[in-house]
């Protein structure tokens, strides 16, 4: 995962990574045949180490899902911020096997769904009429976010918290006026 993360999926070569996990290279190729497997296998654990810190924080606020999703904005803008920040694993990985390896775009797909399906799934607490376009929405602004951290040498000059109450507050004012119509 960290040499992945820190120089890319093409950039990490199979003799790096047998020598920073000091194996063999029988003993990676018995767990994973190819380098394309070991990649699937890790945006998978990144997607599960991402989804138990993300119930983790959740199960943490006793407040609604309005405050749920403003602790995940604000953890991600703190994850923005962090020195080792190199983007999304599972973005990055889309970026350079897109097209090229089924595998890797499913493992990647499968990642972003998980993630969708999590802000739908506090959105439906907020809105009764379109909950999944306001997941959406949020979903739109976390990954842009994410993209313009990855480039950026400078702190996020938005608060992402603040915006996200301004996604919800414009999709809410929108879902009444379209009530009332």
């Amino acid at each position: 995962y960290q040499l992945f993360k820190e120089n890319g999926f093409y950039a990490t070569g199979v003799d790096l990574i047998m020598r920073s996990a000091n194996v063999s290279k029988r003993t990676l190729y018995k767990y994973f045949p190819s380098k394309n497997d070991l990649i699937v296998a890790v945006i998978d654990e990144y997607r599960s180490m991402y989804r138990i810190h993300i119930e983790a924080l959740l199960s943490s606020i006793n407040g609604d899902s309005r405050e749920k999703i403003d602790a995940i904005f604000a953890d991600a803008m703190s994850w923005f911020g962090d020195t080792n920040f190199h983007g999304c694993l599972a973005v990055n990985a889309m970026g350079e096997f897109a097209n090229k390896n089924q595998e890797i775009e499913q493992a990647c797909l499968c990642f972003k769904h998980w993630e969708l399906n999590m802000l739908c799934g506090l959105t439906r607490e907020l809105d009764d009429q379109q909950p999944d376009k306001l997941a959406y929405k949020l979903f739109v602004l976390l990954e842009g976010m994410s993209s313009i951290a990855q480039v950026s040498d400078q702190d996020c000059a938005v608060d992402m918290v603040a915006m996200a109450n301004q996604v919800i507050d414009m999709h809410l004012q929108e879902m009444n006026s379209s009530q009332q119509s």
